[in-house]
């Protein structure tokens, strides 16, 4: 029996959104659950917002920097992420702050509540997720846990697709025997996610992909239009999307299926389907990250979004005082942050081979590169260096280069280079 002051073992799902910002936890390994660090009118959502008072200059986050603006009591900051993404800044009673500072300012004054709800406890693992997982925001958010004196090893950040792949296969089986569909409305508009699970063999592959449709949905329409029409483009959107598709679940979230006016066009949906209408669930599948990403259960998964290589790569050369399959490329990794570089040396041939293997499909494709009018030595005595990157997600760029031997044979200057689309 766990005693008062028994320290629990935390993992922190964090959802950073334009507008609204959600907790959830999960404590000793147990399911995740939303957590209240702001109290108002809906306690679990929190206004990614800050407001500097008039009078003490204090900084004040979510709810309370909401009531203040609202009496006039000091400066109010909202959108943070876009004066990150847009190089912003801002002028608050005299003094310049970027988006790496409100961010910062932000995430400090929610973890502070955070902690002052679990001071006995220890948080083994913090995962944020937002929408777009771009260079800068994603810098912005890890500056800022450094700077508050997190450890970063135990800092990960998700997009909102990311979050929705784990949070989907930590529900019952059955949930996702078949697949699975995300209508997302929020400020931004509507966002279509679709996650696709292939069990034949090893490893499991997770597959989600995104599609954007806010010219067809926007939010403005929800104050422009009479409920019945904004449902009637709703149900023109699910009727094409989900055409002959054998989905076992669709969730619906978001601030804009807020109130009853899409409850008709879900309820169309239920049969012979689980349908979920709720605001938590980036936050949770977050916190979900953190548990699956050590337990051996999910030890075979692959999760593959829209931007990660579907492929894995290896090539066959002389290396380490033996031939074997080297690999250069996992799959899983994004497609843009490829950069593979090896060096081998060729063993009585003037071809380099290598090994394609496609974890969704379970295909594999072998690919030799012939390394014409490469300058003949004795064998064993020409090292090359291999290098892999994309272009886009499915294609592929080989680059062999001549290296020479040291001293005894120069470096002849020559490159082969082959494109590869699986």
């Amino acid at each position: 029996m766990e005693t008062a002051n028994t320290q629990r073992s935390l993992i922190v799902g964090f959802e950073l959104g334009v507008a609204t910002t959600q907790i959830s936890v999960s404590v000793n390994g147990g399911d995740p659950e939303s957590v209240s660090v702001s109290p108002g009118k809906n306690m679990f959502l929190i206004p990614t917002a800050l407001c500097v008072r008039s009078d003490t200059r204090d900084w004040l986050f979510g709810d309370e920097a909401i009531r203040n603006k609202n009496r006039d009591a000091g400066q109010f900051v909202e959108n943070l992420i876009s004066y990150v993404e847009n190089d912003e800044v801002i002028s608050i009673f005299g003094t310049d702050y970027d988006g790496n500072a409100l961010i910062e300012k932000f995430i400090r004054k929610a973890f502070t509540a955070l902690r002052q709800r679990y001071l006995q406890d220890r948080i083994e693992m913090i995962v944020i997720t937002v929408r777009n997982k771009t260079d800068k925001l994603v810098e912005a958010v890890e500056n800022a846990f450094a700077a508050i004196g997190y450890d970063m090893s135990a800092i990960k950040i998700l997009s909102y697709m990311e979050a929705f792949m784990y949070y989907s296969v930590s529900q019952r089986k059955e949930l996702w025997a078949n697949d699975v569909a995300l209508f997302d409305f929020d400020e931004k508009g509507l966002k279509y996610y679709q996650l696709s699970t292939s069990k034949k063999q090893l490893p499991v592959t997770v597959t989600a992909s995104g599609s954007d449709l806010s010219d067809e949905l926007s939010y403005d329409m929800l104050y422009a239009m009479v409920d019945s029409r904004v449902a009637g483009i709703l149900k023109g959107i699910t009727d094409r999307l989900l055409h002959r598709q054998i989905l076992s679940t669709i969730y619906f979230t978001g601030a804009g299926f807020d109130g009853d006016w899409a409850n008709e066009v879900i309820k169309s949906l239920c049969p012979g389907r689980r349908v979920f209408k709720g605001q938590n669930l980036y936050a949770k599948g977050a916190a979900y990250y953190g548990l699956i990403c050590n337990n051996e259960a999910y030890k075979d998964f692959l999760f593959l979004t829209d931007n990660q290589v579907r492929y894995s790569v290896s090539v066959r050369m002389f290396k380490d005082n033996r031939i074997g399959e080297f690999p250069i490329v996992n799959a899983g990794t994004d497609w843009r942050k490829v950069n593979a570089r090896t060096v081998g040396i060729l063993d009585d041939t003037d071809e380099v081979f290598f090994t394609l293997f496609h974890t969704v499909r379970k295909e594999t494709k072998h690919v030799i590169m012939s390394l014409r009018n490469i300058e003949q030595r004795e064998n064993k005595t020409t090292r090359v260096h291999v290098s892999a990157r994309f272009i886009d997600r499915d294609t592929l760029v080989l680059t062999i280069k001549d290296l020479g031997f040291g001293e005894f044979f120069s470096n002849s200057y020559r490159v082969w280079e082959k494109v590869i689309t699986f």
